[in-house]
Parts: structure tokens; sequence; C-alpha cells
């Protein structure tokens, strides 16, 4: 039974990445997939059900006002802004109901707030020259009170009398 259980969590895995439309449900899928965009963007979302053919009953709402009463079971956003942010659901006749899809919520962020968070965190470079130049001033200052006290504790700094010399 343990044996069966990695590639069923993969299945898992895959088959929820994967958006499978119930025929008898509208579902807005977004092209692309994700839900958080950059201003700018190209934003297409599809009102996805099992329509007859000569339907065009698709209406679309934004944060719960509608938006658009067109006939294609697609909302296109050709270039993304803050405003469009917010909750996208769809409605049409599927058989002979009147069906809503869940909402969903999009993001558009501008790119310079992104640029804020990542700037946020310091490149690996700073952070490794700012690791040496601590250490190496812990290193200068513990040198400097050790040659200090051995100076200070000798004979010859107390008469003046220091002189250099070369180790044997």
């Amino acid at each position: 039974m343990w044996q069966l259980l990695p590639p069923a969590a993969l299945l898992l895995l895959l088959s929820a990445d994967t958006q499978t439309a119930d025929p008898s449900k509208a579902v807005v899928l977004l092209d692309p997939q994700w839900n958080h965009v950059l201003t700018n963007d190209r934003v297409t979302l599809k009102c996805q059900g099992d329509y007859p053919v000569e339907d065009n009953s698709t209406k679309w709402w934004h944060n719960g006002t509608l938006i658009s009463s067109q006939t294609p079971s697609y909302f296109h956003i050709p270039e993304a802004k803050l405003e469009h942010s917010g909750s996208y659901f769809c409605r049409g006749i599927i058989g002979s109901k009147n069906e809503s899809s869940e909402s969903v919520q999009i993001t558009v962020q501008a790119p310079e707030t992104l640029q804020t968070v990542s700037s946020f965190f310091l490149p690996w470079h700073q952070i490794t020259f700012c690791l040496v130049m601590g250490v190496l001033f812990a290193v200068d200052t513990g040198l400097y009170f050790s040659v200090r006290r051995h100076l200070q504790s000798s004979e010859e700094w107390r008469h003046g009398k220091v002189t250099w010399s070369k180790g044997p």
C-alpha cells in the first residue's frame, strides 16, 4: 500500500494543476494561467461551460459590478492597469439554467513594487563583504590590545628603551 503513495500523490498534484471544467458549470479560465500580473500585461479571461452554439448570453462581472454583456465568452484586457485588480466571474446560460462561475482573483502589480521588495534583500557579495570586514576589524582590534598589553608589561617599555629587532 505504501508503495502506491508516491504515484498517487504525484497524480493528485498533476490533476490539481490542470484546469478541467465541469461542462454543466461556468468556469473562468485565465490566459496566462497566473493571477498575479504586471501592469501593461495582456490578460484574457474565458468563461467555459457547455454553452449552446447560438448562445450570446455571457456577462462579465468585476468586483460585483457588471462590466460587459458582449457576445463572446472571452473578456480581454489588452494592457492591465492597477484598477483591473479584483474579483472576476462570468454568468451565462448553460443548458436551460443561468449559471455563474466561481470568482477568480487577479492582482495587477507595478514593476516598481516588485523592485522595492527585491531590493530589501542584500545581494550575496554585499553580505560577504560585511562579514569579512567584521572579522578583520575583530582580529585587528585583538592584535592591537594584545601587543599593547605585552609592551606595557615589559621592562624596556617602562624605561623607554624599546628596540626592534629581527627574531632568531
